[in-house]
């Protein structure tokens, strides 16, 4: 469950790729992944849409729910997305908690990944989520469930990788360089195929660090 920056695309989008779509090639054969992240939701337009309801009959015993919103929960000039994050961004994520494991499912809490912003060749430090990751870790936190810190980490990713490098991971190209987007694109928060496969490995890496029950059915099972 989830956004833009983790749904699946197709050939009308390419060549944006979600980071979900991605996972796939993390994990073997005896692993189904169900992808109803979608463009431009929240946790709020999730439910209103119906998809959060589509997505949620897919639960049973022994299923890992994802759960990675706030990009568009941030919005505050858009009353379809918008949610506080001290109050219904909160209230919002312990539903979505609580009715995955009323059906026997384990929620993993995911925060938002970095938008890509440099200044002088180093990731701006300004708080790009305007405080809605550490408002997840708050309800994990004090709902017992895992939340991976995805924001923290793909931060440090694009430091590492510097300005010019970090470019290839995102929705970032010249005129006429495909064909959905002649005019061409300068967007720091969706992903090209890089770029997804990219995250997509720093949550597997993550859920490799704490040892998590899912490891085993990772493919590649080390750093």
């Amino acid at each position: 469950m989830g956004d833009s920056t983790m749904q699946y695309n197709d050939a009308t989008t390419y060549p944006q790729v979600g980071w979900g779509q991605m996972l796939t090639l993390f994990f073997n054969n005896k692993v189904k992944i169900y992808n109803y992240a979608k463009n431009g939701c929240s946790t709020k337009s999730f439910v209103d849409l119906g998809i959060f309801n589509r997505a949620i009959e897919k639960i049973n015993k022994g299923s890992y729910c994802f759960i990675q919103f706030g990009h568009n929960d941030e919005k505050f000039d858009n009353p379809l997305r918008y949610t506080n994050k001290d109050t219904t961004y909160q209230d919002n994520l312990r539903m979505y908690i609580n009715e995955v494991k009323k059906r026997g499912g384990t929620p993993i809490l995911l925060t938002s990944i970095y938008r890509r912003f440099f200044d002088d060749n180093h990731v701006i430090q300004d708080d790009v989520h305007i405080g809605y990751p550490e408002a997840m870790i708050k309800v994990g936190l004090e709902e017992n469930v895992l939340c991976l810190d995805i924001c923290s980490k793909t931060k440090k990713l694009l430091s590492d990788l510097g300005d010019e490098k970090s470019k290839e991971l995102f929705m970032i190209f010249e005129k006429n360089k495909y064909q959905n987007y002649p005019e061409g694109m300068f967007d720091n928060t969706h992903l090209r195929s890089d770029g997804a496969y990219a995250v997509a490995k720093v949550v597997s890496d993550s859920l490799i660090e704490i040892k998590h029950p899912l490891t085993r059915y990772l493919v590649k099972k080390s750093k």
